[in-house]
């Protein structure tokens, strides 16, 4: 926690974090939300809407709209539902994560690679492909049923105020949550397209991250995709075990035809790159990039394109 003295709330609302905020949601040139104010409209007069907030927020007389919901398509050919907030909601949320995030950050670990600072899909399949080098080719390739659909919102808040314990923060964090329910009556689910969305997903699982690091199991995730790496199918199948316990405690669920346990010598798909005993593959600007072993010099320069997509 911060001294008593420097409170989140003076940070959140400070003129110079929200026009940070502003122009972070400007850059990103977002589809208007369901109030259909678009960024051109809302820059003409951003500065009195940064007023406007800022005594809606102090008085408390802000309430966030609810996300409109859209449906888009994948390169898989799959679909996914996407939330569009307005533009003011995303500017608060926006300067929330600024002063929020850093508490957090310090706290996750290095097996946690998605919607973090310095870390992408290749740390991820770097870190992959040192523990295949050190013979860990057998592999738990998870997925959580539903996981952004399915968080609940009063785990959520007890791990979130673990850390920060300030009122207005956590009025406002529920603000939020309360918005993005699918179902008015049940308390579960997080937006996909919040901004905060991807640092509660992160502080959600991060008890999974906890749970498997302090057990010694070699892991990896992205967001909501992981992979648990051994020496062996039955080691493997512990792993499962595991993380399935673990998950329950979470009110989640393994998918039930996502997970498998793979292996390198038959191969596997993580994070859009395809593995095969020595080598892998991707696609990149709709070209195939093939590795044999592990040069990380291309990974790097050309990246994955299955979550390459910025915050």
């Amino acid at each position: 926690m911060l001294r008593d003295s420097c409170r989140y709330k003076d940070r959140i609302l400070s003129k110079p974090n929200l026009t940070a905020a502003w122009e972070d949601v400007q850059s990103k040139k977002g589809a208007p939300g369901p109030d259909d104010i678009s960024v051109p409209r809302w820059r003409r007069n951003w500065e009195a809407n940064i007023e406007r907030l800022i005594e809606q927020v102090s008085t408390n007389t802000y309430y966030p709209n609810r996300p409109k919901r859209i449906t888009v398509l994948k390169k898989n050919g799959n679909f996914r539902e996407l939330s569009l907030l307005t533009v003011t909601d995303k500017v608060l949320q926006r300067a929330f994560l600024n002063v929020v995030e850093p508490e957090f950050e310090q706290r996750f670990l290095n097996c946690s690679h998605g919607y973090r600072k310095n870390r992408s899909t290749a740390t991820a399949i770097q870190q992959l492909l040192t523990n295949r080098d050190k013979g860990l080719v057998w592999l738990l390739d998870a997925d959580i049923l539903g996981c952004f659909d399915h968080i609940d919102h009063e785990i959520l808040i007890n791990l979130f105020s673990r850390v920060i314990k300030e009122h207005f923060v956590i009025e406002l964090l529920k603000k939020w949550l309360l918005a993005g329910r699918r179902h008015r009556h049940q308390a579960v689910g997080i937006p996909q397209g919040a901004v905060i969305s991807p640092l509660l997903c992160n502080i959600y699982l991060h008890q999974l991250d906890a749970r498997l690091t302090s057990a010694r199991w070699n892991y990896i995730r992205y967001a909501d995709d992981f992979v648990v790496m051994t020496t062996s199918i039955d080691k493997a199948l512990q792993a499962k075990t595991l993380v399935s316990q673990s998950l329950t405690a979470l009110r989640l669920v393994l998918h039930p035809e996502k997970t498998n346990i793979v292996s390198f010598e038959h191969g596997f798909t993580y994070l859009g790159v395809e593995f095969l005993k020595s080598s892998y593959r991707y696609l990149w600007q709709n070209k195939r990039i093939q590795v044999k072993g592990k040069d990380l010099k291309i990974l790097y320069r050309y990246m994955p394109e299955f979550y390459s997509r910025g915050r």
